[in-house]
């Protein structure tokens, strides 16, 4: 049968849709349906399934003889997609095809039957059956065809595959995932491990191969290795691994100690080498592979020689054929009837072996092999486990074996009598040591005879017992008799048919069997092989045929019930039924029969002469009564019979003890340590059990046994006994109890939100008697007990101490995860309406009067401007709502439905509610003030393809993928304009117009590289090209700058229509008006805080985020955020609109916070989390605390909070959608080839491994997930509060612009991914966004790009209906990069990217806006002093002078040295601007900084601060006068030197400042502590506060005698900044307002020549912009950021400018780069304008010749055509003459010329030979190469104007007639050439004028460049006059410098002192540019100095 794809495809196809139907439906297939699954063969050999296929216009990329799968194609794809949840799931199925179209090759079922079938004609009947690789279950078939009992555990990776194996085969174990997914539990487990394996060089992971031998982990890189490695782990001792695999597991060199391995710990049984064509007709492919068999053996000891040939492999020198040695000496077990020497797939020589015969030959011969071999090498005593690590065993079965053995012994050769006189004598030996017998039976875990338990007792069914075992009560007859049960597991003994069998005495037990406790005994004897059998030879010992039970096959109807026995569904009920589960139906049988045997030889003792006693003790266990007595009444426990229970209970009691009282103490020790062995855990597993769980199990009759579980998986556990008695065991049953209670409460309420009253009574219930007998959980002689329990802290939190006594959780009482309804109460409309919203999301009126008693009408008038009327929700709606969002639109809809209900008895409503949405549309933004980006996503492709064809005169055409964030762009035909004016030529490649305009789109830039040099092997060494990426950067610049001035172009009518796209998308929203000044917010402490009211503002807030669920409160510091914070969250809570609130905050204020949530609600219940509280050994029961208990509010700090688990299955999503996105921008770039940047290749790569190791670092904790620690989402945690919520901006995000700099770590924090996480899951639950509330000052700490971050956090689905789906999407329509190109120390151009410009400001405010209450303090009228900044500026010292020259040396050349300290390492050396910068930085706070060495000196920044905070001091000593001063740089080290003990040394020494009165905040080691400096500071008693921005920043309220604060240093944010400021500037400064004119002094301390003043001036510039753009008072749509980057330092014009003390030099230095850069690209332009007029020369050439070919070729044709005859029909004649022949005879022509051609040498000059119509006719002979030798090859012409040929001009020379004709027919073809050459003049006529207009072009920005170079040379007259005159100006700036005098005004100011210079705050009002160092003040007056 040959491969048919079409039908292959279609019955996949089929397969699948019948798959998802079943899915669908829930239910199990059909035959019909089976049929369909069962010929699903995967996509082997399907390529073409891979090619796009979603549209018709996709069948032209396929191939031709792909085609008739295009249409199946296009169905398969559909149906995956209709059946996908979403896009990630289509995505992982695709990923399945494509992995199936690679690995799929399912074995033929005729083979996989004769694997299936020799092993169970060898008796190998497998019970438990591995299938590690299972395909659509080819083996799992026929294993389960031999044998229906057996249980199949089948694991498959495929998705597809492994849904069909699932519907397949619903009874078995099926998993979809890897093989090394399999648990610990599993190992030594399976009686068959049978596959065909994948292979390939895939490294699999597995966690314990790690930890093995570096053998294991070498075989763990090879998948084909680890599966025979494995499965051996999987298999039991004698179990049987049969895998069908790659040649490359026998004939790789490297897998010799794979298969050392393999050998080591098995025996060979079979390796037969299959042909290559056995996949053939399959998968239509061919590849070599064998079938291996071993038989695992854990006793071997030493390899066999056969085994060493396995392990060997032999290469041939001549042929380089690798062979395995097993099969040069075992030939015959190759599979073939041809052979031939060639090469594998990967092109290695092989030996490829074929089967003419088929599958089915293939079959026949690999039954024969496969037989012969097990028949000899199977050894099926080790298989069965009765033979040689089990001695005593064997010996029960001594007759049977014996059987077996002789039957063996036939077909054993020769060589192996040996083998079988070691086996006779294994079998011997234990009668030889009973002893030795006896003591190895207590290692095999058998009990030591049958007993019977409480089911048996009760007379349970089957079916009852399966119920009770799963905690259902059986459903029985109350009152009715017991009739006479069958045993619920068969005996193993027949039983007598004489009616002296088992019958039972009224009131007597059923606990005993039919038997005495001496014939017991002698079973027990029986199973344990300790009887005595006499050791005669076989044939005595055989038993007569008919005294024999014959062996039954899997129909014995007496063995059905041990065979049924399994431990998932129909587990053994104790010891007993556990024996005959382990042992063979052959052993069961013959046990029976010896049974039997012994029981009729009792029975004839007993009516010989038993005793009345014995006759008695034979009646107790009988089951029948006696004829006419009434049976007793037996009820399940569970009815409650409790004195017939207890009564029975003890009969069963006292018959066990009698039982073990008749053992021996060696019986007894045995049977203990049999009890205490580890076995599977019986009981049904729960979801809350785990690893180190404590659980009961019955062992027999009413016993149990505690124990601790491991190995924990889904499928089973093992459950490991503990040795407890008496009093221990029942406590801990009773724990074991209640826990068990608790879980299932806790898991019932939180699924299904619903309180469940009957298992909370069962908790109640186990704890109350718990407590009553053992006292409280937590009572010290209880912990012990339940800390050994995996859950224990878990139920320690199940009590919490109130008052010194424990008391009950909360959810004793009611349910705790989740908010039950209670009665709300309102008390005004406003609250009303709030839980009206609440409830049903909407303005329900009945309800709302029924909350606060007042008419509708009333309540309407109460609330009007509240609630509008929509008629489109046919209801009413709240303001917040109604005119919110999209109002364009919903005033449209509104007119509409107005004018379509005329009449309608709410049209008045509906009309007042119009108006108000007429009202509240925004002003519309005209065409003139939009701003456009080349490639923002919303502007239509169109526009951009209308633009660039006219630009690139052609048609072009652009389109865009929203999934992958990707434009392509193609075009009808590429122009000049495309091929030359736009053209960059690189050193690898050229990039084109086409190419360019992709990057313009998407506002990147190639990454060109050019060669610098070889390396030793001859390879490229590459450096970035710098010139040819400034030329790419600059046309990119002119096609996106050209597309704003297109669009001036175009006609009034687009412009509208562009306009109104905009405004509809982007300027159609409105914020709410938020006034909650209605608000009474019941409980509120005022006078606890000691306040009369909330500020109107926090009160709007507070409203805000009522209404919203969330959002951003952007208060400035010092306005009350954190009573925000505890009002809103009590607020929410009292409503009901969150029910367990967490507060997150710095560790520094956290506990403020709780203070002021305890002062505002006294009585309200808040956990507060103290760092006790997290500390190892009490962090779960706090996590637990918060689950169990219903809390006001939860607080913690930020670290603590990162301390809470996060749920893993959402990190797991999270992490997967950004996989997955990263995974989709790498597709798009490798499909991009060369023309994408290797950074953004590398950095996404590294991206997606760092993904990947997440990933799978959360998949292990899912899966390995033993501890017992509560998630976040357990805990029913459902609204965040994150105080100063810009610690957490660092948020991971993806972006193509890799370059760009400011951008942040795009990588981002686990912290911030925590938080994430967090409010992923309260989004998650609520379906909204929000679900938290940001607090902080400030909110966008550096870069606009932050509020991308913030919307990725609170506004999820906002950003995706507005198609942002990630940073680009953003970035693309907000904000404008720039590309700066500068020169750096070694000349080099060096491109810098920055996101610098900010555009549709208002737009991008308001968006920011909608969900924030921005507030400052002027806003909110806090009274708080003004802030009155100083610079004060200090000369350098004599040390800081020579190193600053010293740093200008270094920036120059990287002399490290300069600096003392090592040479820069090659690391380094990319940073040596940042570590120039990090010097400066060091060296202007005070040089001790680089070296301890440096002296101390009276005019450092030290002595300058020290001398201004002994100044403040003495002014305000008398009102204690406080300072803080902050520098993040030399903090606090104790025992060392700092600058904070050196300030503090000389205020103490130089000044008298007492030592107490100077604090540094970093000595306060605890939260009391640095409580108690605050305290100390406002009382002044500290006088001055030393800290860092990071620890004295942010929550230190001490501002009450605040009169100043020094600034050390600067930081890098302006957030950093104003958090600083606000220690003082800040309500409640008495002392600032009483005695210093309500100013605070804020002095920024700059030394000359360094970079304080130049960052100083930065960050004030960018905070002045922030503000604005929240205030959304932006005097223009744009913002310029300016290019501080804190990352790589100042660039290094700016560097040597500022150390230099002259400013001009800055400005010279940004004029000479922009020179140099102007420079660049006029050199660019004018070498494409000289290469543009070489073109236009050639092409102008090229067009003249072509004319001039023209009129030649013209002038032979006219002349031919006038020559030419035609015969009657039109025909040309051949009128051909040949010189030397007379004849015009065509053949006779054709001869001649065929033998010319033969023999014609003219040695390369053309030679006439004749002429036609006056053209001569020539040949030329040219020498030719052909295979390495040199011919003549003779070529003819026709002579004209110019040389004609036909055919190359080589003449037919087979054709006669054909010969003569090739003159004419090459003359006919000269019109042909004519159109040629006239199609070639068309193209140049239409190149020409556009080359001209090229080479035309003039450089646009030769004035610009003049200007500047104009500017430069002023600036350098100005430089050298200023050098040229020495002034004292230095001396007075030492002077002034040291005369600090604060000028106190209105306005907060900049006061210079350098420079007397007053600077106002407004003083950037004006303009739209920030961060511009050079920036100044228009003052013609001004004197030299920093320059604002």
């Amino acid at each position: 049968m040959t491969f048919n794809r079409k039908q292959k495809l279609r019955d996949n196809i089929e397969a699948i849709r019948t798959a998802f139907t079943l899915d669908r439906e829930g239910r199990t297939p059909t035959e019909r349906e089976r049929v369909l699954l069962g010929r699903y063969c995967g996509f082997g050999g399907l390529k073409c399934i891979l090619n796009p296929a979603r549209e018709l216009t996709d069948a032209v990329h396929w191939a031709k003889s792909d085609l008739e799968l295009f249409a199946p194609t296009v169905e398969l794809h559909r149906i995956i997609r209709e059946n996908s949840r979403d896009d990630m799931e289509y995505k992982r199925y695709t990923d399945s095809l494509k992995a199936s179209v690679l690995t799929a090759f399912y074995t033929p079922q005729p083979v996989t039957d004769t694997i299936a079938d020799v092993l169970h004609d060898r008796k190998v009947r497998p019970n438990l059956v591995l299938e590690p690789s299972a395909g659509i279950g080819a083996f799992i078939s026929p294993v389960l065809s031999n044998n229906l009992q057996a249980e199949v555990m089948a694991f498959e990776k495929d998705l597809l595959t492994g849904k069909m194996l699932g519907h397949l085969y619903p009874q078995q174990k099926i998993r979809t995932e890897g093989f090394e997914k399999i648990e610990k539990s599993f190992l030594n487990h399976f009686d068959l491990a049978i596959s065909n394996i994948p292979f390939g060089d895939i490294a699999v992971f597995d966690a314990e191969y790690e930890k093995k031998s570096v053998m294991h982990r070498i075989a763990a890189k090879k998948v084909h290795t680890y599966f025979f490695l494995k499965g051996l782990d999987a298999v039991r001792d004698g179990g049987i691994v049969a895998f069908i695999t790659s040649q490359n597991v026998l004939n790789t060199e490297g897998n010799g100690g794979t298969r050392y391995l393999m050998m080591k710990q098995a025996d060979l049984l079979s390796a037969i080498r299959l042909p290559n064509n056995l996949f053939s007709e399959n998968a239509n492919t061919e590849v070599g592979c064998d079938l291996i068999i071993l038989q695992k053996n854990e006793r071997k000891e030493e390899l066999s020689e056969e085994d060493r040939l396995f392990t060997r492999t032999v290469r041939s020198n001549h042929t380089g054929l690798v062979t395995n040695e097993y099969f040069l000496d075992h030939p015959e077990r190759i599979i073939h009837t041809e052979t031939k020497r060639d090469t594998d797939p990967y092109g290695k020589p092989a030996m490829i072996y074929t089967h003419s015969g088929g599958v089915e030959g293939i079959a026949m011969d690999l039954y024969k092999m496969l037989s012969e071999d097990l028949s000899v090498r199977l050894d099926l005593e080790r298989y069965n486990g009765i033979g040689h690590e089990k001695p005593e065993t064997r010996q029960n079965i001594a007759v049977q074996s014996s059987g077996v053995e002789v039957k063996r012994e036939n077909s054993l050769s020769g060589t192996d009598e040996l083998t079988d006189a070691k086996r006779e004598e294994n079998r011997v030996q234990p009668q030889a040591r009973p002893a030795k017998a006896t003591a190895h039976t207590v290692e095999t875990g058998h009990p030591e005879a049958p007993v019977m338990d409480l089911y048996d007792l009760f007379g349970y069914t089957q079916e009852e017992r399966r119920l009770a075992e799963r905690g259902l009560k059986p459903e029985r007859k109350k009152g009715s008799k017991s009739k006479p049960k069958k045993p619920v597991q068969a005996s193993l003994f027949v039983l007598p048919e004489d009616g002296t069998g088992m019958e039972a005495d009224k009131g007597k037990t059923e606990a005993g069997a039919a038997i005495t406790p001496e014939e017991a005994k002698e079973m027990e004897e029986i199973i344990r092989g300790t009887a005595e059998v006499e050791a005669a030879p076989v044939e005595t010992t055989a038993p007569k045929a008919e005294d024999r039970i014959p062996l039954q096959e899997d129909g014995d109807p007496e063995d059905a019930v041990y065979r049924s026995l399994d431990w998932e569904t129909n587990p053994p009920i104790n010891g007993f039924y556990e024996t005959m589960m382990s042992l063979t139906p052959e052993q069961r049988a013959e046990l029976r029969r010896l049974g039997k045997t012994k029981m009729e030889a009792n029975a004839v003792k007993r009516t010989v002469g038993t005793s009345e006693a014995q006759r008695e003790k034979v009646h107790v266990g009988k089951i029948e009564e006696p004829q006419g007595t009434a049976a007793t009444a037996v009820y399940p426990i569970e009815n409650g019979f409790e004195a017939e229970r207890d009564r029975r209970i003890a009969e069963v009691e006292k018959a066990l003890r009698a039982e073990e009282a008749a053992l021996t103490p060696e019986e007894r020790q045995r049977k203990r340590e049999e009890e205490m062995m580890p076995r599977p855990y019986s009981r049904p597993l729960e979801p809350h059990l785990k690893d180190g769980s404590l659980a009961w199990v019955h062992t027999q009759g009413v016993r149990y046994q505690v124990g601790v579980l491991k190995d924990v998986t889904r499928y089973g556990a093992t459950f490991h006994p503990l040795d407890m008695e008496g009093m221990q065991k029942e406590k801990a049953q009773l724990y074991i109890s209640m826990r068990d209670t608790y879980e299932r409460l806790y898991a019932q309420e939180a699924e299904r939100q619903e309180a469940n009253d009957m298992l909370r009574r069962h908790l109640n219930t186990y704890y109350d008697e718990f407590t009553m007998r053992y006292g409280c959980l937590n009572a010290r002689q209880n912990v012990k007990l339940l800390m050994m329990d995996a859950s224990g802290r878990n139920m320690l939190a199940l009590e919490r101490s109130e008052g010194g006594t424990m008391v009950k959780a909360d959810i004793f009482d009611h349910p705790v995860s989740f908010s039950q309804e209670t009665t709300v109460m309102a008390e005004s409309p406003e609250e009303a309406l709030s839980a009206s919203l609440n409830r049903y999301g909407g303005v329900n009126l009945p309800y709302m009067e029924s909350l606060c008693d007042m008419a509708r009408t009333d309540m309407l008038e109460a609330l009007k401007g509240r609630v509008y009327y929509n008629p489109l929700a046919e209801g009413y709606e709240i303001a917040d709502r109604f005119i919110a969002g999209n109002v364009v639109v919903k005033a449209r809809e509104m007119e509409e439905w107005v004018k379509g209900h005329e009449g309608d008895e709410m049209m008045p409503q509906a009309r007042e509610a119009l108006e108000a949405l007429r009202e509240n549309i925004p002003e519309q933004i005209p065409f003139e003030d939009l701003d456009f980006n080349f490639g923002e996503r919303w502007i239509p492709t169109g526009v951009y393809a209308a633009y660039m064809s006219r630009l690139f005169d052609t048609d072009v055409k652009i389109g865009y993928s929203e999934s992958l964030d990707e434009y392509s762009v193609a075009c009808s035909h590429r122009t000049m304009k495309i091929t030359d004016e736009f053209l960059v030529k690189g050193y690898y490649r050229h990039y084109d117009g086409m190419h360019l305009l992709k990057h313009a789109l998407h506002n990147t830039c190639p990454d060109m590289m050019k060669k610098v040099g070889e390396d030793e092997n001859g390879n490229d060494i590459k450096a970035r090209d710098s010139e040819g990426i400034q030329l790419a950067n600059a046309k990119i610049d002119e096609i996106r700058n050209g597309f704003t001035e297109w669009l001036e172009e175009q006609s009034p009518e687009f412009k509208k229509r562009l306009t109104d796209m905009y405004n509809n998308k982007f300027n159609c929203f409105v914020r709410p008006k938020y006034d909650g000044s209605h608000q009474t917010f019941p409980g509120l402490d005022l006078k606890g805080l000691g306040i009369t009211d909330l500020y109107p503002s926090q009160k709007d807030c507070i409203w805000m985020l009522k209404q919203n669920g969330g959002g951003i409160a952007d208060h400035e510091v010092g306005t009350g955020k954190t009573l925000i914070m505890c009002v809103s969250a009590h607020e929410m809570k009292r409503l009901g609109l969150v029910h367990k609130p967490m507060i997150i905050g710095l560790k520094a204020n956290v506990r403020e916070i709780a203070e002021t949530y305890r002062k505002a609600y006294p009585n309200a219940r808040v956990l507060y989390a103290s760092e006790k509280d997290f500390e190892a050994a009490n962090r779960v029961r706090f996590f637990n605390d918060i689950r169990n208990n219903d809390w006001d509010c939860v607080i913690m700090s930020h670290d603590q909070f990162g301390k809470i688990p996060q749920s893993p299955e959402l990190q797991q999503r999270i992490l997967q959608a950004e996989l997955d996105t990263v995974e989709e921008n790498l597709e798009v770039l490798r499909s991009q080839g060369k023309d994408v940047s290797r950074a953004m290749l590398r950095g996404l790569e590294k991206r997606k491994f760092n993904l990947t190791a997440k990933l799978e670092k959360v998949e292990h904790a899912i899966k390995s997930r033993t501890d017992d620690v509560a998630d976040f989402r357990q805990m029913g945690i459902d609204h965040l509060f994150v105080d100063e919520s810009h610690q957490f901006k660092n948020l991971t995000f993806n972006t193509r612009h890799d370059r760009v700099a400011g951008l942040g770590n795009s990588e981002g924090s686990q912290k911030a991914l925590n938080l994430l996480f967090a409010i992923r899951t309260i989004q998650e639950r609520t379906g909204k966004d929000l679900g938290a509330t940001f607090l902080s000052g400030t909110t966008i700490s550096n870069s606009l790009t932050e509020l991308y971050l913030l919307f990725k956090y609170l506004r999820p689905k906002e950003l995706e209906r507005q198609d942002i789906r990630c940073f680009d999407a953003w970035a693309a329509i907000f904000a404008k990069k720039t590309t700066d190109f500068e020169f750096n120390v070694t000349n080099n151009i060096v491109q810098k990217e920055r996101f610098r410009y900010f555009i549709k400001v208002p737009e991008l405010a308001a968006f920011y806006n909608e969900i924030t209450d921005y507030r400052t303090a002027e806003d909110v009228g806090v009274d708080r002093p003004d802030k009155n900044e100083v610079l004060h500026n200090i000369p350098p010292t004599p040390d800081q002078e020579y190193f600053i020259k010293q740093l200008m040396e270094f920036a120059k050349t990287g002399d490290a040295t300069l600096l003392g300290r090592l040479p820069l390492s090659e690391t380094e050396e990319k940073a040596k601007m940042l570590i120039a910068t990090d010097y400066a930085r060091k060296m202007a706070l005070d040089m001790r900084m680089i070296d301890p060495e440096y002296e101390d000196h009276p005019d450092n920044k030290a002595s300058h601060c020290a001398k201004t905070i002994a100044e403040y001091y003495r002014k305000y000593d008398e009102q204690l006068g406080t300072q803080f001063v902050f520098s993040d740089l030399g903090t606090y080290q104790p025992g060392g030197w700092s600058v904070y003990t050196e300030i503090k040394r000389k205020l103490v020494e130089d000044y008298g400042i007492p030592a107490h009165e100077i604090r540094f905040i970093q000595e306060c080691k605890s939260e009391k502590s640095r409580k108690a400096v605050i305290e100390a500071m406002n009382e002044g008693y500290v006088r001055v506060l030393f800290g860092s921005t990071s620890m004295l920043g942010t929550g230190v309220n001490a501002q009450r005698r605040a009169v100043a604060i020094h600034h050390l240093d600067t930081p890098w944010r302006p957030s950093d900044l104003a958090q600083r400021d606000g220690r003082a500037v800040r309500k409640g400064n008495e002392i600032a307002k009483l005695y210093a004119d309500n100013k605070v002094d804020v002095i920024i301390y700059a030394v000359e020549k360094s970079l304080d003043s130049y960052k100083f001036n930065l960050l004030h510039c960018k905070q002045t912009f922030i503000s604005q753009l929240k205030s959304g008072a932006m005097g223009a749509r744009t913002i310029d950021e300016g290019a501080m980057d804190e990352k790589s330092g100042m660039n290094f014009s700016e560097y040597m400018a500022i150390l230099s003390g002259n400013t001009d030099l800055l400005d010279k230095a940004k004029l000479e780069k922009h020179i140099a850069s102007l420079e660049g690209e006029r050199k660019s332009f004018n070498k494409g304008k000289r290469e543009s007029e070489l073109k236009l020369e050639c092409k102008t050439g090229e067009l003249r010749n072509n004319q001039a070919t023209i009129a030649a070729m013209t002038e032979d044709w006219e002349k031919f055509t006038a020559a030419a005859q035609t015969d009657k029909e039109g025909n040309r004649l051949n009128l051909l003459k040949i010189d030397g022949l007379d004849s015009t005879d065509e053949k006779e022509i054709g001869k001649r010329l065929q033998e010319i051609a033969k023999n014609a040498a003219t040695g390369g000059q053309y030679k006439r030979i004749g002429e036609l119509y006056g053209f001569p006719i020539e040949v030329v002979s040219e020498p030719t190469l052909r295979d390495g030798l040199e011919f003549t090859d003779n070529r003819f012409v026709v002579a004209g104007n110019y040389r004609y040929n036909y055919n190359n001009g080589h003449l037919a020379m087979v054709d006669t007639h054909a010969a003569a004709t090739n003159f004419l027919n090459a003359l006919e073809k000269i019109p042909g050439i004519i159109d040629q050459y006239k199609k070639k003049n068309e193209v140049l006529g239409l190149e020409i004028p556009q080359l001209q207009a090229i080479a035309g072009k003039v450089w646009k920005k030769e004035d610009e460049l003049k200007q500047l170079k104009s500017e430069l040379a002023a600036l350098d007259r100005k430089i050298q006059l200023e050098l040229a005159q020495p002034t004292l100006e230095g001396v007075e700036k030492e002077e002034t410098a040291k005369q600090v005098k604060p000028i106190m005004e209105n306005a907060p100011q900049i006061h210079d002192v350098a420079s007397n210079r007053i600077l106002t705050k407004d003083f950037t009002t004006d303009h739209v540019v920030s961060g511009r160092p050079d920036f100044q003040i228009s003052d013609k007056n001004k004197s030299k100095g920093i320059k604002m």
